[in-house]
This record gives C-alpha cells, structure tokens and sequence, in this order.
C-alpha cells in the first residue's frame, strides 16, 4: 500500500516522501497515528501545501530531542537497594519504571517506550547503561549505578 510520510519515521523515510508499506502497518499505525496519508490527488495537493510547514516542525521537535540530549550527556542514576546475605543479587529488581520515575524526580520527562534496558531489569549490584530514544536520530545514553543500601528502610 502506498502512503505519504507526515512526519519522519525510523527505517522507513522522511516528510513528504511516497513509500510502499505493508497494508496492516499503514492502517493499524501510519493513519491512525497521522503519521501517514494516502496518496490521492487531493492528498496530494494538501502535502505540497503543507510540506515546508511540516519539515519546519519536524525540525522542531529534534531540536528539541537534541537539548534534551544536551540536558542528560553525564547524567547517571545512583539506586540504593536492598541484596541478598553474602550475594550482589538484589531483592526484586530495578525495572524501566524505577528508572523513569527517577528521572521525573530528577526533572526529565521521559516515555518508557522511549527507554531500552539491553540487558533487561537490573538484577545485580553494578553500573548499567540505559539508551533513550528522543527522536528517530537523537538517542543518548545514561548510567545507571546500582548500589548495596546502608539504611534497612529503602527498597527498589
């Protein structure tokens, strides 16, 4: 099925293009989504139209994913933990949403689809590294520290 791109798409292409895709994928996420039109005369038209428009806010918003980067290159989570008698498991484990509600805390609003844990949830006392997706070209990553607690009363 043929679709014209809205807005840029990972793997798939820029504004504006035309690019064929499967029917399932375009009207279960490209349409629905406005990610996508498909690419009838009047269609058309209104693209062209709006082309320069939509490749000035699709700038936009990666300028915005780029300060963003700015804001977290360096940034590291320090998670105090509960570990199991003479072991570096932990009881339970740090999972994307300790992470993403440390980074609230912290000020930085993030999605958790926008976060991937490569090795999974953290399990053992160690430094990890999490990449967030800002934008379909600006990732960064960020250092997550977990670490034995002191204090009886904190727990993941």
């Amino acid at each position: 099925m043929k679709v014209v791109l809205l807005k840029d798409v990972k793997h798939l292409g820029k504004v504006g293009e035309e690019i064929n895709v499967k029917a399932g994928y375009a009207r279960n996420y490209l349409l629905p989504t406005q990610s996508a039109l498909t690419p009838t005369s009047e269609n058309l038209e209104i693209i062209n139209k709006m082309k320069d428009e939509l490749i000035k806010k699709e700038q936009e918003v990666k300028d915005i994913a780029m300060s963003l980067k700015e804001k977290l290159n360096g940034y590291n989570q320090l998670h105090k933990v509960k570990t199991k008698e003479d072991s570096n498991e932990l009881f339970g484990s740090i999972t994307l949403q300790n992470i993403i509600d440390k980074m609230k805390e912290d000020g930085h609003v993030i999605e958790k689809k926008q976060i991937n844990l490569p090795s999974g949830a953290i399990k053992e006392l160690g430094t990890y590294r999490a990449n967030i997706s800002l934008h379909p070209e600006v990732a960064c990553d960020i250092e997550i520290i977990a670490e034995k607690s002191e204090d009886t009363e904190e727990t993941v």
